[in-house]
């Protein structure tokens, strides 16, 4: 069995049953994204609260985190995906930072500088699981229905990934 394999046997087990619609969508700059593929970012920070568990679909936002990509040193910052759906995930919960928790998880939320409003909250991300192919559509701020011209070509991503 091959390692996308088991990823995607525990992502199946643990954490949903197949899916019965298309999951809502969030979108994340880059280089933000990629390290949520990596798995080295299992945190997403956000100033609202998202009212969401369960699967998630990750956009990539069309927009690069510049001061990000260079503070992270990305030399080929542009090859990066950008917008469009790249991944599944499941949203386990979701927290509200406070200074300590801010601190004690800055390894898996990566943002190096200190909160500049409050309250901030953080999406932990488990399972993700990249799609083959980018599903190309634009985003939009906070959580967003998939547009119905890309519905067809992510439900076959979704379906090749055996979830739906």
């Amino acid at each position: 069995m091959s390692s996308q394999d088991d990823m995607r046997q525990r992502y199946w087990i643990f954490s949903m049953d197949k899916l019965r619609e298309i999951p809502p969508a969030l979108s994340i700059k880059q280089p933000w994204a990629d390290l949520i593929l990596r798995r080295e970012k299992t945190i997403e920070v956000r100033e609202w609260c998202p009212d969401h568990r369960g699967p998630l679909l990750l956009h990539v936002s069309g927009t690069l985190d510049w001061k990000t990509v260079e503070l992270l040193g990305y030399e080929s910052p542009l090859t990066l995906p950008r917008s469009g759906i790249v991944a599944i995930a499941d949203v386990k919960e979701v927290i509200e930072f406070n200074s300590k928790s801010w601190i004690e998880l800055r390894p898996k939320h990566r943002v190096i500088h200190p909160p500049v409003r409050e309250p901030l909250y953080g999406l932990i991300l488990s399972e993700v699981i990249p799609l083959r192919k980018r599903v190309q559509c634009r985003g939009k701020r906070m959580l967003f229905p998939v547009p119905k011209d890309a519905e067809s070509k992510l439900h076959n991503e979704l379906r090749d990934l055996q979830l739906f």
